[in-house]
């Protein structure tokens, strides 16, 4: 790990968003309240819109770096997180450091890899990852300094037939030059991926429809 200079004990971060037209109504409520509560330091709000999010995320960092940012701190669009978020990351002192979740889609699963399963664990409380996606995600500005453009590609591996997410290919690339990706365990059980889902005509018809309301309540009177 880099030790961070006391000149940036109050960084100058650009918080990235990646996303098409429109975000979450949820999410945009997060951002507020995390704007609102972020200490007196330059926070630039960056939307980069795309739709190739490789793309948008590039786009992004390009715009953090004219800005002079010291940190870039990816938040999707999809996303719901506690106010003091980019106060938990920035602690740490940490060039890569961020959260995970799940899926959005059943079964839900858990994204990014463990770098150790079974090791013991930091003493910092942090778990050193192989993989992590990039909703939640604060990078130092030194990283994108060492690694070439594009910083986030997608990548086909033509020995499992599989596209590399753009997030897994910059984690494996920032991890070959030298740097550690951390994941905050604590923050992670406070973040959420807003998914969706479509409700078609079998639901109502169902025979116990009539009996139960939404979510298992009783249906309105």
């Amino acid at each position: 790990m880099t030790d961070l200079t006391p000149s940036e004990l109050l960084p100058k971060v650009a918080i990235c968003i990646p996303s098409g037209d429109m975000v979450h109504a949820d999410f945009a409520l997060s951002l507020a309240g995390l704007v609102n509560s972020t200490p007196p330091m330059e926070t630039p709000v960056i939307s980069a819109k795309s739709s190739i999010v490789a793309q948008a995320r590039n786009n992004a960092v390009e715009m953090a770096q004219e800005f002079g940012a010291d940190f870039i701190f990816f938040l999707d669009s999809d996303m719901v997180f506690p106010r003091d978020t980019l106060a938990q990351l920035l602690a740490h002192g940490r060039e890569i450091v961020g959260a995970t979740y799940v899926k959005r889609t059943p079964p839900h699963e858990l994204l990014g890899a463990h770098l150790n399963p079974g090791g013991p664990p930091d003493p910092s409380g942090l778990l050193e990852m192989r993989h992590l996606p990039t909703g939640c995600l604060l990078i130092h500005k030194s990283v994108f300094e060492r690694l070439t453009r594009p910083y986030f590609r997608f990548l086909f591996d033509e020995e499992s037939g599989h596209i590399i997410g753009e997030d897994y290919n910059f984690c494996d690339r920032a991890r070959e030059a030298g740097f550690q990706v951390w994941c905050d365990p604590k923050l992670s059980f406070e973040i959420g991926h807003i998914g969706s889902q479509a409700f078609h005509l079998d639901v109502a018809l169902k025979p116990d429809a009539a009996e139960e309301g939404p979510e298992g309540q009783p249906p309105e009177p």
